[in-house]
């Protein structure tokens, strides 16, 4: 109660100064009662709390009164308009940002060729990431399914190609095991997914390996790595055949952590 008598008093104090300047006397000292003089941070640090207690002194009141607490309108508040991201990139380049974040300091990616995939029609009737059974064309991004980028891959100091696809299917990733892929396996995952891995030799010292994941909900993310121009592989002398190095960059397991990661 001292804090609250030190502000009803300094208040009286203020009042009686004022009515005495504006009469133009000097101020008549009137009698106080003996109160504790409070240091002034002590008060201030008073009024704080009377403040966020929500009670207001109101001069020349002898009562409290509790203040409503501040309102907001509803108007001002944004609604969340936070979008989940599409499973399937929305462009080449968008793959491209998405592929390098997931591989992170594992190995560095760049770029050969980029474009979109069109939807399936008689003149592409395969699924894509077969390496020539696509062509390059100009796609509507709306109408557009998934996208394609393929380059070379460094790690460790290994050079080799490599082909990315995210696209939706309901193809089954053991469909993606042709002859030359030995021991493909196929598996399911905890989450439901489905993921089918394996190695194919083309040629004598052709090392080609494979990793396509199906989500539950129809994405495929296929993903090949080569020690040749051709991430599938290729004949020697052949378009394709052109070696980089004597392994490809990444290991099978390196590829099913990718396709499995959850930074896509």
């Amino acid at each position: 109660m001292s804090e609250l008598r030190t502000l009803h008093d300094a208040f009286a104090e203020l009042e009686r100064r004022a009515d005495a300047a504006t009469a133009g006397t000097a101020p008549i000292a009137r009698p106080r009662r003996a109160v504790r003089l409070v240091p002034v941070a002590a008060t201030v640090v008073a009024v704080a709390s009377l403040v966020a207690g929500a009670v207001w002194l109101v001069p020349g009141d002898s009562g409290t009164h509790a203040a409503s607490p501040p309102t907001t309108s509803s108007s001002s508040t944004a609604p969340s308009t936070t979008t989940a991201r599409s499973p399937v990139p929305t462009s080449p380049d968008d793959l491209i940002a998405r592929f390098r974040v997931v591989l992170g300091d594992t190995a560095t990616f760049e770029v050969a060729q980029k474009f979109a995939l069109p939807p399936p029609s008689s003149a592409n009737p395969q699924p894509p990431g077969t390496g020539s059974v696509v062509v390059p064309q100009a796609v509507d991004p709306d109408t557009s399914v998934g996208a394609l980028v393929g380059g070379t891959l460094t790690s460790a100091g290994v050079t080799g190609s490599v082909s990315l696809t995210i696209y939706f299917s309901d193809s089954e990733p053991g469909e993606w095991c042709d002859p030359r892929i030995e021991d493909c396996e196929v598996s399911t995952l905890p989450d439901g997914s489905r993921l089918a891995t394996g190695t194919a030799r083309p040629a004598p010292g052709a090392v080609s390996h494979l990793a396509c994941l199906k989500r539950p909900d129809g994405t495929i993310v296929l993903l090949r790595v080569g020690n040749q121009e051709d991430p599938q592989g290729a004949a020697i002398n052949s378009p394709g055949g052109e070696f980089y190095s004597s392994q490809p960059p990444l290991t099978l397991d390196q590829l099913k952590a990718i396709v499995t990661s959850d930074k896509w």
